[in-house]
């Protein structure tokens, strides 16, 4: 059998059941779309590794090719409800599925974390568009509910896998970083004596950060980690923002987490950046006012400012470090 018809020459096509119809029907235009959706679909599982994504996105692909199969029987003699509710039970329980896996994500997600996740952004925006082509649709003809409901999941349901998609790489990309630099850090300590950041110890570098933000007059909050981003010691001055509580303790729990100054982490997390999308992650802070506290290449804990200007948070953050770090030399001052 010959591929080309010529059926379709004139700019018309059949519909189920062998009926005719102008190509910019419509009816056409909705399974036209849902059949470029599939086709990004493909596209994005053929490069993705992940079997048991791989699976549900093969899965989603024949209901669409039933999907399609039931816009192009709409309005004739041979409509056939194809869509079914455990079709759409299906999507939804994707959905949850995939956004217990990775932590709740805050604001807009720019396209492009990943090869992988920016294939099924595609699919997702050719979803949204057949939805849109079935709301005219339903004006226009008689038609199953389940069948805009389905494609109202299904990109929800895409949304889910390239959400996912992004954070497994971030979090792989962010193990093997960190791995990397506790190995670095045993091999520099292998002979070293490892001192414990105690909550004395705490309390005196918090005393006299409090000192120097009285000196600004800024009211802040410092909190105080251990290097497992531990609470040990959060002081709290008078008329200090609430708001400032939690995130000055999530400055000292990204400090530690990563080793490094939060504000360097900013730039990391930038769309170009090395660990993009990371500032999505639960408890993880990137701006300025982190920095964590080491005793010779050992990491002991880390100090998180918050309360002022990003540039107070450091200056305060700062002088915490100046602190920590005059004791480790010459001990407390009586």
């Amino acid at each position: 059998m010959k591929i080309y018809t010529k059926t379709g020459d004139k700019g018309t096509t059949s519909l189920v059941g062998g009926s005719r119809t102008e190509k910019s029907d419509i009816r056409v235009w909705c399974y036209g779309t849902i059949d470029e959706t599939n086709s990004a679909l493909g596209m994005a599982r053929s490069h993705i590794d992940d079997k048991e994504i791989r699976d549900i996105i093969l899965k989603i692909q024949k209901t669409l090719f039933e999907l399609g199969a039931e816009l192009a029987s709409v309005g004739t003699d041979n409509y056939k409800e194809r869509i079914k509710e455990e079709d759409i039970n299906f999507l939804e329980n994707t959905v949850d599925k995939m956004e217990s896996l990775k932590p709740d994500i805050n604001g807009f997600i720019v396209p492009g974390g990943t090869e992988e996740s920016s294939y099924l952004d595609i699919a997702r925006t050719d979803a949204r568009r057949a939805e849109r082509y079935m709301t005219e649709l339903i004006s226009k003809y008689d038609i199953s509910e389940k069948l805009l409901k389905y494609v109202n999941r299904l990109s929800d349901a895409i949304y889910a896998l390239a959400r996912y998609i992004d954070y497994k790489d971030i979090f792989e990309r962010v193990h093997q970083n960190v791995g990397n630099i506790l190995d670095n850090t045993e091999k520099s300590n292998k002979n070293s004596k490892i001192e414990k950041l105690d909550r004395n110890f705490a309390e005196y570098i918090t005393s006299h950060c409090i000192k120097k933000a009285e000196e600004i007059e800024v009211s802040m909050v410092i909190s105080i980690v251990d290097n497992s981003g531990n609470l040990i010691m959060l002081q709290r001055m008078d008329d200090s923002l609430l708001g400032s509580i939690e995130v000055s303790m999530g400055k000292a729990y990204t400090a530690a987490a990563f080793k490094m100054d939060t504000n360097d982490l900013k730039d990391m997390a930038v769309p170009e950046g090395e660990l993009y999308g990371i500032g999505n992650l639960k408890k993880v802070i990137t701006f300025g006012g982190g920095y964590p506290l080491k005793i010779g290449n050992k990491l002991v804990g880390a100090i998180g400012v918050s309360g002022g200007t990003t540039e107070q948070d450091m200056l305060i953050s700062k002088y915490g470090v100046e602190v920590f770090e005059e004791v480790v030399l010459n001990g407390v001052r009586k």
